[in-house]
């Protein structure tokens, strides 16, 4: 766990900065976004299929149990 605190001006900034605008972006908005930032990168499919999945502890334990897997968040 990270003992890192934000800064009063990054606190201040996350408290106010207005989430309706990120809410009503589109996927394919915020795609665009993503290859348009210098500083983004994104995987090209290729990429993708080399990546190995890894379960957390817990959902492998619940698996185990025969728990079916939470859904990933939206």
């Amino acid at each position: 766990m990270s003992s890192h605190k934000p800064s009063k001006e990054a606190e201040r900034l996350l408290r106010d900065f207005d989430w309706s605008k990120v809410d009503a972006l589109t996927d394919e908005q915020i795609i665009e976004a993503a290859k348009a930032d210098p500083d983004s990168s994104l995987p090209t499919e290729a990429e993708l299929a080399e990546f190995d999945l890894v379960l957390p502890a817990k959902a492998r334990r619940e698996m185990k149990q025969g728990k079916p897997p939470k859904e990933a968040a939206e």
